[in-house]
């Protein structure tokens, strides 16, 4: 069987993006862009994926990944602790599988860890996805945490930037209460949950994240490394939300094109 690339391909590639020592490790993207991998199956896989990122960087290093379920918003669909399956595909369900992992608890925007962080970024968290003691703001404040973007550009996997919109309180967006069933021990409650939305009929032409990310790489190193048909991406996840904040101080309205014509947020 040919292969686009190999174990020891993925292990050299991966040494490039990873070049300093990182308490947490935050992994997103789509290993289909790379093609076929030498592995047995997609366990392998990602088994090896995280074999080789505790041998570059330690084996105390916390690996997380977000796990969103978007797929139940406006339904009646009950959220499952770490047994609903994720829209983000293979990393993150099979970070969900792992018996050591632990997933933050929101049905719709939840992340999953395993590492000596684990539980300090995904427990105690409330119940918005973005904002104090969320996920992110925990991550933010490890010690040099790194975002890899697997296969596809950083600026369509940083989801970060609703972090930075919620902390920065753009007026574009409101926080919207969903009233959700969640399945706890075979039994089924429902709970208020938080989601940062956009409001309605709103013309908002977005440049899925090209501007922060054109103005993060004139003062920071996006590290890049071909593997197989893509490219693997990493990038200071700290660096990259203060630059963000940076962006947003100066133009409210930096995650779009353009500033809105109609403003229902003004009534």
């Amino acid at each position: 069987m040919k292969f686009n690339y190999t174990k020891k391909a993925l292990y050299l590639s991966l040494k490039k993006v990873i070049k300093d020592k990182h308490e947490v490790i935050f992994i997103t993207g789509n290993l289909a862009y790379f093609g076929k991998g030498e592995f047995k199956n997609k366990e392998d896989t990602l088994k090896t994926y995280i074999t080789y990122i505790k041998k570059i960087v330690g084996e105390d290093v916390t690996i997380v990944t977000s796990t969103f379920t978007h797929q139940l918003i406006n339904t009646d669909i009950p959220f499952e602790w770490k047994k609903t399956k994720s829209m983000h595909g293979v990393i993150a369900n099979y970070l969900l599988s792992l018996n050591d992992s632990v997933q933050s608890f929101h049905p719709f925007t939840s992340f999953c860890a395993i590492g000596p962080k684990a539980e300090y970024i995904c427990t105690n968290n409330t119940k918005h996805p973005y904002g104090i003691d969320s996920p992110y703001d925990k991550m933010l404040d490890c010690y040099n945490t790194l975002t890899i973007s697997i296969g596809m550009p950083p600026n369509l996997t940083c989801s970060i930037v609703h972090h930075s919109e919620v902390v920065m309180n753009v007026p574009y967006r409101y926080t919207k209460e969903f009233y959700h069933p969640i399945k706890i021990k075979n039994k089924i409650k429902y709970q208020n949950y938080y989601l940062p939305v956009t409001y309605m009929n709103m013309e908002l032409k977005r440049n899925i994240n090209k501007n922060f990310m054109a103005n993060f790489e004139k003062n920071n190193i996006i590290n890049k490394a071909k593997i197989g048909k893509g490219t693997i991406y990493s990038y200071n996840m700290k660096d990259f939300f203060n630059s963000t904040i940076v962006d947003l101080k100066k133009d409210i309205y930096s995650w779009l094109d353009e500033e809105p014509k109609s403003k229902p947020y003004r009534s």
